[in-house]
């Protein structure tokens, strides 16, 4: 019996400690995954014509569901390496911890300042920081690792429809030409990506296929998507986006790193009928991703 206490007490440090190791964090807790890309963005004309954009340089910090819930945990992100990246460049503090290295008009241009090498995303949490978590954009020789232009086609009721006169009574089907570049991931963590995006007149992104790790986001398999009726507004503009992503993946602490060679195209989409619910609804929309740069950014 005398040692009883001493043995209680024992048990009861034990399973303290436990907890604490239980309750111990990691930034893996705070940071999703982590993405750097170089993209390639075109307009599409309702005539089918389409023209380069821009070229830009990216790179993001997703937060965790639970980070967001709480304000926003992934502080202090910085991204360093070559080029103009020499000095540091700050991610914004949105929800998605983000920076844009400016745009160019040819991937050429955008390879002097940002080069093809690796750069390091450094960043704090309440459970630790991430110091010099390394991502490597690589080359196959001389061939750019972006996809080709990507051309869009609609169609509603099984008839290819025109741009410039949508049923906002009926789904739309978008249909694009093939991800000739995308395949599988060889390390299993995630496949190369396709991404529709459709926004309202104002710039407000209103539907999206699904981001990366989303359950039933959309790999280089597919070939269409559709859009609900219920996001077409009578006599109002929209914009219409695909982005497919060939990517590079490895893992670090537990955080995901994405490395992107990616493409976007734009479209503009006009509805018939009568606009009764927004008459500041412009004729051209607004832009609710900064790669169209040829319109006016909106949503913010």
């Amino acid at each position: 019996m005398k040692y009883g206490f001493p043995l209680l007490a024992l048990i009861a440090l034990s399973a303290c400690s436990n907890e604490q190791e239980v309750d111990s964090g990691k930034p893996a807790d705070h940071a999703d995954y982590v993405v750097i890309g170089k993209s390639v963005n075109t307009r599409q004309e309702w005539s089918g014509e389409q023209k380069m954009l821009n070229t830009v340089f990216f790179a993001e910090i997703f937060q965790t569901k639970d980070a967001i819930a709480a304000g926003g945990t992934v502080m202090n992100g910085v991204l360093t390496g070559p080029g103009k990246a020499n000095a540091g460049l700050p991610f914004d503090m949105g929800e998605a911890r983000y920076l844009t290295g400016g745009r160019t008009e040819t991937i050429e241009q955008l390879d002097t300042i940002f080069p093809d090498a690796t750069y390091y995303f450094s960043f704090d949490t309440p459970d630790g920081g991430i110091d010099n978590m390394p991502a490597t954009f690589t080359r196959d020789g001389d061939e750019s690792l972006n996809p080709g232009p990507i051309s869009l086609t609609l169609s509603q009721g099984g008839k290819i429809a025109d741009p410039a006169a949508i049923d906002p009574d009926q789904d739309l089907l978008v249909t694009w030409s093939p991800f000739i570049k995308g395949e599988a991931d060889d390390d299993k963590i995630i496949d190369d990506m396709i991404y529709a995006m459709f926004g309202n007149c104002m710039g407000q992104e209103t539907v999206h296929s699904g981001h990366a790790f989303d359950e039933g986001s959309l790999t280089y398999r597919a070939s269409n998507f559709t859009i609900s009726a219920s996001a077409l507004n009578p006599g109002q503009s929209h914009m219409l986006e695909v982005e497919h992503s060939n990517m590079e993946t490895d893992i670090y602490q537990d955080i995901e790193i994405i490395v992107t060679y990616a493409a976007s195209t734009f479209l503009d989409l006009q509805m018939t009928g009568e606009n009764t619910t927004n008459p500041e609804c412009p004729v051209i929309p607004m832009a609710f991703d900064g790669g169209a740069n040829d319109r006016i950014r909106g949503g913010q």
